[in-house]
């Protein structure tokens, strides 16, 4: 089971944009809880301006934001606050943003960390990355995951939904139920990159609450790059060391020096494998050193000083790796040997290179506030740089939308308040150029893929529209004034802020209670005295004071205004004023102990230090809280449980704040309520429910029993529904258990056994569960059933009587007693019998003839109703199929029978593999056992065979080249097996002499290399003088020779000789002059 662990909650979000703060709250945190600290190294004092959301906050002098109250009214609400800090000489204003969620809507990841996955490269997309977990989001549903860009703007992964095909960057979950797995966008090349960071953001539907997790994602390296070189062709130059060398002819020969490098190629893997390099071409002057690529001369050409040569090879390389990769296309080196003076000069050509822009220059263009009053408003156009470019937006935005001509249209009125600190529109668009494909037709598909990137900025200003508000804090306004102040003397300073970028507040006694001893400084609203006469000891002095924009002018006459505000003026001192008139908290029974619930904060107008001290009011309320008596810190002192009768669940409680010194003292009211926690489980009143005797055909939906569960819990935490284990039941909000599906006690061993669980509807729920049993009655409403609906049993042709076949079995659900016969009733069907209590089927005692194939029988199983009272009286029947094969006993061999009729010839020479004859065998058997495959029988001490045969063909080849005139001889014997399949196999042989014809391949040899005779100076005409005689090992007429003279250095030596063609005899046919021949 997948279960969510989250290990920390975050509570409070603080980001800093531009100088301003933004921070998102829990709704639930309490009174007095640390919101954020504006920091300063420099002497000053920061108040609160007021306005529709500061009763629930407050700033210390040092810069600290509390809050004030409970936060639930703001839940899903923008609050914007502004912050005054007063220096020695100036002030400076901070903007705080703050949005308030309720805790259980805040946007957590099930997992810490995606942590390290990886996945191969070249993986197609949408493949998974191995070693991330499915990613679940808690929070508020919808839920929009994205998948976060990289640096450079690419998506090399996209995000899945768990249990569908639904793929992409951006995709939004309904259920927390729903995960998403991170996948591949594209297919990877880890050679380009081999290690990403990937980002997943998910955002509630507001886009308020967001949480961020990341991994890394290793990329697996393949073998898929083949090592290419680092060009096409190598030339080297190399010239001889010296030209010592004098051949017999006096010529000189350059001198090389072997073994010396004569240059080197490179090749490189992208894969990043080791190389190895190879000679495609032999040579007899070069070799490639494998491991490094060197070519060295172990040769020497065999040219003059007077000649230059070259010398051309072809290089490959390949990767050291198993299966390995070569080159696809290898290197051409050419080695030059040089004895000349001359030089080559190689001309290198630059081809440009088309640089491919991925992104345009930023877009940015001011607009007011007001110029996105109108939804549908086409606030602008982006400049297209020709009429065939299409725009899209890149990502959904709030405020715009982009047409595809470019139009920028107002999507949602622009509101300046809640365009963040930036007051920006910010977006992307995408621009697709079609010029190149608008030459392709409609039914073609374009090759290209011509897309640009843009960034849109737009900056909106500020249109005066928002009333000022007072920040002053705690409220209502008081202070005092001694009672000699002169007259200037300051008293009070008045603070108020307008969201509006462009206000001019002023500040105004609206009505004066005083008479006239107070006035107020319309431009910093300092309010000083007036006159000099003292004031009155306690007496109270009150004005009424407004702030107006008057750059925020409503009509001719009138300014955007704050409401009227009483300042309250005591002469001499007062006590001090607690930051609100009331506190309340809410707290869960499973509050820890010690820890704190709300922070209780008062001012004191002496400037003195303030001490706190709590009193319980009401029973049950002592010792269950204490605070801090110079933090104002309430904290819980003991544990509390809301089922505990005895306590109560709202606490009534006073705080006071006294001055130290003798100083003044005052009072407010703390209410604390407890909410009930979901700590109780569900419990059922039995741990077992039972019904019995149920019929197994009642109806659908039929009432079968009753379960209850109850919850010491309160509210929602107390409410129960019900679940069931077996799909064949259900049960209702109030426990009644019926039958979903028909019941059958057949299947269930007569009951059926499962769990109820109660589950509670807390957060998260809690479950008790019971055991449900129920017993159903049986009937006789099932028909015997085959184990098998065909049986396929195998019988030998040569079966005696009484042989076996096979057995059917069948049984019934219901228990009744099964009988066995064939269709039609009877125990026998031709040469088979039935035995009807065991199901055996046996060949009949009579003789057998299994002349056919197979043979089908039809057989019935009856039942006999003996489980169930009256179960004879609907008795049931059912069908199966025998089919009896008839299978062959392998007891015929393979025959040759033409064997002796097999008479092939050969010629000598001809090239192994030659076809010799097609042999064939049959064999009288069946199936397998009528199968032959073919072979040769290996003759004794014979080295190898002469012959082979396709076993499956018959067809005979030659294994060698046969020689004639050699060992092979005039004839060869080759012998065939044919051997069947069956068990155990058959052979047959056949063997068969092969001729090998003559081919003219000898040539006449003579029995002397050297003929030497002496003739007489008078040897008369027809003399014979010598006889040659030459031999031929060819047969027949190739082996036939015939004799001829001839005299390359002499023709007139054959005007005095003639040889017999036929006997070799060389005869005088001129008389010799001795004068004129030796």
């Amino acid at each position: 089971m997948w279960r969510i662990l989250v290990v920390a909650v975050l509570l409070v979000t603080t980001v800093s944009v531009d100088g301003d703060k933004v921070v998102v709250l829990p709704h639930d945190v309490y009174p007095g809880y640390e919101v954020t600290l504006f920091n300063t190294k420099r002497p000053s004092n920061f108040h609160l301006m007021e306005n529709n959301f500061s009763k629930f906050f407050t700033v210390l002098g040092n810069g600290l934001v509390m809050t004030t109250s409970d936060l639930s009214p703001l839940v899903d609400r923008p609050v914007n606050l502004i912050v005054l800090e007063e220096l020695a000489n100036s002030t400076e204003t901070h903007f705080l943003h703050l949005h308030v969620i309720n805790r259980r809507n805040m946007i957590t990841f099930s997992h810490d960390h995606l942590g390290e996955g990886e996945v191969a490269e070249n993986s197609a997309a949408g493949t998974l990355i191995d070693g991330f977990p499915v990613l679940r989001a808690r929070g508020s549903f919808p839920v929009h995951y994205t998948i976060l860009p990289d640096e450079t703007g690419d998506r090399p992964f996209a995000l899945k939904e768990e249990d569908s095909n639904q793929t992409g960057f951006n995709l939004t979950l309904n259920s927390q139920k729903e995960g998403v797995r991170v996948v591949t966008a594209k297919p990877l090349d880890r050679e380009t990159k081999k290690l990403y960071t990937v980002v997943i953001h998910a955002s509630d539907g507001y886009l308020l609450s967001s949480s961020q997790i990341n991994g890394l994602v290793h990329v697996l390296d393949e073998n898929d790059n083949s090592p290419v070189f680092e060009k096409e062709q190598y030339t080297f130059e190399i010239r001889p060391t010296s030209s010592d060398g004098i051949n017999e002819n006096s010529v000189a020969f350059p001198g090389w020096k072997r073994f010396s490098t004569v240059g080197k190629v490179a090749a490189k893997d992208a894969d990043g494998d080791k190389v190895a390099y190879k000679l495609l071409t032999p040579s007899s002057l070069l070799v490639v050193v494998p491991q490094t690529g060197e070519l060295m001369l172990v040769g020497e050409p065999e040219i003059t000083m007077e000649e230059d040569s070259e010398c051309v090879v072809i290089v490959e390389a390949h990767d050291v790796r198993s299966p390995s990769r070569s080159t696809e296309k290898p290197a051409k080196v050419v080695v030059r040997f040089l004895t000349s003076d001359s030089t080559e000069v190689e001309v290198h050509r630059i081809q440009k290179r088309r640089v491919t822009r991925a992104v345009r220059p930023t877009k940015k263009v001011d607009f007011t506030e007001a110029d996105g009053d109108v939804e549908g408003k086409i606030a602008f156009y982006l400049e297209k740089e020709n009429e065939k470019e299409t725009y899209k937006i890149r990502d959904e935005n709030k405020w715009v939308t982009v047409d595809s001509n470019g139009s920028v249209i107002v999507k949602q009125k622009w509101d300046y308040e809640e365009l963040g600190s930036e007051k920006t529109i910010d977006f992307w668009v995408t621009i697709t150029n079609t010029e190149r494909c608008s030459r392709y037709p409609s039914y073609m598909r374009c090759p290209f893929h011509d897309t640009d990137n843009q960034r849109v900025i737009i900056n909106v200003k500020d249109v005066n529209d928002e009333p000022p508000y007072f920040i002053n804090r705690p409220l209502p306004m008081q202070t005092v004034v001694q009672l000699n102040a002169p007259p200037n003397t300051h008293v009070f300073t008045l603070q108020a802020r307008d969201p509006d970028t462009d206000s001019n507040i002023h500040y105004f006694i609206v009505r004066d209670r005083t008479g006239g001893r107070f006035e107020v400084d319309e431009r910093s609203g300092v309010v000083r005295t007036r006159g000099t006469d003292l004031f009155q000891l306690d007496m109270e002095y009150v004005l009424y004071v407004k702030a107006e924009d008057q750059n925020g002018r409503i009509d001719e006459r009138r300014f955007q205004s704050t409401p009227e505000e009483r300042l309250s003026i005591v002469g001499g001192k007062r006590a001090p004023q607690f930051y609100m008139t009331a506190y309340e908290a809410e707290i869960p029974e499973n509050q820890k102990k010690d820890s704190d619930i709300i922070s209780v904060k008062a001012k004191s107008f002496a400037d003195r230090e303030i001490r706190y001290t709590l009193k319980a009011q009401g029973q049950g309320a002592a010792g269950t809280f204490n605070i801090g008596p110079t933090t104002g810190i309430v904290k819980l002192a003991k544990e509390l449980d809301f089922e505990d009768l005895r306590q109560p669940h709202i606490y009534s409680l006073s705080v006071t704040a006294t001055e130290d010194s003798g100083g003044f003292s005052t009072s407010v009211e703390l209410t604390i309520r407890v909410s009930d926690v979901n700590d109780n489980a569900p419990k059922f009143e039995l741990p077992d429910y039972q019904a019995h005797n149920v019929d197994e055909d009642i109806s659908l939906g039929t009432s079968i029993l009753k379960v209850k569960a109850t919850d010491a819990d309160s509210g929602a935490n107390a409410e129960i529904e019900y679940l069931v284990s077996d799909d064949h039941f259900s049960v209702d909000s109030s426990g009644i258990i019926v039958n979903n599906k028909q019941l059958d006690a057949d299947n269930n061993n007569a009951y059926y056994e499962f769990v109820v669980t109660a589950k509670d509807k807390g957060e998260p729920p809690k479950t008790g569960t019971a055991t449900v049993r129920i017993y159903t009655k049986n009937k006789n409403d099932e028909e015997p059933k085959f184990s098998q609906q065909v049986y396929t049993p195998n019988v030998d042709e040569n079966a005696g009587p009484n042989t076996l076949v096979t057995t059917v079995v069948a049984s019934d659900k219901d228990g009744d007693n099964v009988r066995f016969r064939f269709v039609g009733g009877n125990t026998t069907s031709g040469q088979f019998v039935i035995e009807e209590i065991t199901g055996v089927i046996r060949l009949h005692g009579k003789a057998i003839s299994l002349d056919r194939d197979k043979y089908e029988l039809n057989v019935t199983a009856l039942d006999d109703g003996a489980c169930c009272p009256n179960g004879e009286t609907t008795t049931h029947t059912s069908t199966a199929v025998v089919v009896v094969f008839i299978t062959d006993v392998n007891d015929n061999k393979p025959v040759f029978k033409e064997c002796s009729m097999y008479n092939p010839k050969v010629e000598e020479g001809a090239p192994n593999g030659s076809t010799v004859i097609k042999v064939q065998a049959t064999d009288e058997d069946k199936g397998v056992n009528g199968q032959v495959k073919y072979s040769i029988v290996q003759q004794p001490n014979q080295k190898g065979t002469k012959f082979t045969v396709d076993e499956e063909t018959g067809q005979v080849l030659t294994n060698k080249v046969f020689d004639r005139e050699g060992d092979d001889g005039k004839f060869v014997s080759v012998t065939v097996k044919a051997t069947d399949q069956g068990e155990p196999s058959l052979e047959g042989v056949c063997s068969f002499t092969v001729e090998i014809t003559d081919v003219n391949d000898n040539p006449p040899l003579f029995d002397r290399q050297r003929y030497v005779e002496n003739v007489k100076q008078d040897a008369s005409i027809g003399t014979n003088i010598l006889r040659v005689s030459a031999s031929d090992e060819d047969a027949d007429n190739n082996g036939a020779i015939t004799y001829s003279l001839s005299s390359p250095n002499n023709e007139q030596g054959l005007e005095y000789f003639e040889i017999q063609p036929e006997s070799g005899w060389i005869v005088l046919k001129k008389p010799l002059d001795l004068g004129n021949r030796q």
